[in-house]
């Protein structure tokens, strides 16, 4: 396999970010990028790759809003590259973004994706996520190294995980297997991609010999956990009603889900409902999506019950 890739970029009305990440791509200039896809469904929308002539940038427009999962799908699939880098547009890169990872990946049958670790973009000797295995119990992610200061023994290593991220590399004969992400997890389905993609028997690492930088706040302020919901009440729907599908997922043959379920998303619904009362655009609007998500979640969760994941 040669190590020619693709980078794929969903967006939704962030073109502040998305010219940030797009500017640190074009500094780094990393060997083998054949090309750069923007699945854009920002309104109003804006050709922001007349300003990088040097990038080969693609950019595809939709009028409906096709939140992240359908948008990732569209990328790879429009996308020439055995390999596609995956990559959220609130984001900066440099130069291990990419070459260690991707030598990784393309040196090794048994692996189908990688993922680079998180670094705060504006404290880069913080981390933001190492990686994110499950805890035992299934109910909730280990947040490896999180909003902690950088440790030396834990870089330039694999690491278990069983979610994506921010970014991840894939290989093309992986997605088509797997038929790509979920579209009906619409926002956070790279738990559920990356969980079927060991079913077929490969195996998923965070690489933290490559970094990405998070252009997020820092935890030194309140309502840093809940930024991106509380700017946005249709994914703050989509959110929960995803957690609430994976956890299904998770626990299929759970006789008492929705009371567990419940007991544990109290850990994320209390302070995210503060957040979106006290830092929220639209708090009304965040806290009715809030729990429109949260009972629609449990309606479509009844729907499933089988092993997705060949889980005991």
């Amino acid at each position: 396999m040669n190590k020619n890739f693709s980078i794929v970029i969903p967006t939704h009305n962030r073109y502040n970010k998305l010219r940030n990440l797009l500017e640190s791509i074009k500094n780094v200039n990393p060997l083998g990028l054949e090309e750069i896809i923007i699945v854009d469904d920002s309104y109003p929308k804006l050709k922001i790759e007349k300003d990088f002539p040097s990038l080969k940038i693609k950019r595809i427009e939709f009028d409906e809003r096709l939140f992240i999962s359908k948008a990732k799908n569209y990328g790879w699939k429009n996308a020439k590259s055995d390999l596609i880098y995956f990559i959220d547009d609130d984001n900066v890169v440099e130069k291990h973004t990419f070459t260690p990872i991707i030598d990784r990946l393309v040196e090794s049958k048994q692996i189908g994706a990688l993922v680079p670790a998180v670094l705060y973009k504006s404290r880069p000797e913080l981390v933001w996520v190492y990686a994110t295995p499950l805890s035992k119990d299934r109910w909730s992610h280990i947040l490896i190294g999180r909003n902690r200061t950088r440790n030396a023994k834990l870089e330039n290593r694999f690491l278990d995980t069983d979610a994506l991220a921010n970014a991840s590399i894939i290989k093309r004969s992986v997605l088509e297997l797997t038929q790509g992400f979920e579209e009906k997890l619409k926002v956070n389905s790279s738990a559920d991609l990356c969980l079927r993609i060991k079913k077929l028997g490969l195996k998923v690492y965070a690489y933290t010999g490559s970094f990405i930088y998070h252009d997020v706040s820092p935890p030194n302020c309140f309502g840093w956990w809940a930024e991106h919901g509380s700017q946005d009440s249709q994914r703050v729907c989509h959110e929960i009603k995803d957690w609430i599908l994976l956890m299904k997922f998770l626990h299929y043959n759970d006789n008492l889900f929705v009371f567990h379920a419940t007991l544990r998303s109290l850990r994320f619904l209390v302070p995210n409902t503060l957040a979106y009362l006290f830092k929220g655009k639209k708090p009304a609007s965040l806290i009715k999506s809030l729990f429109v998500g949260y009972f629609d979640g449990f309606s479509q969760a009844f729907k499933f019950k089988y092993n997705r994941y060949n889980i005991n």
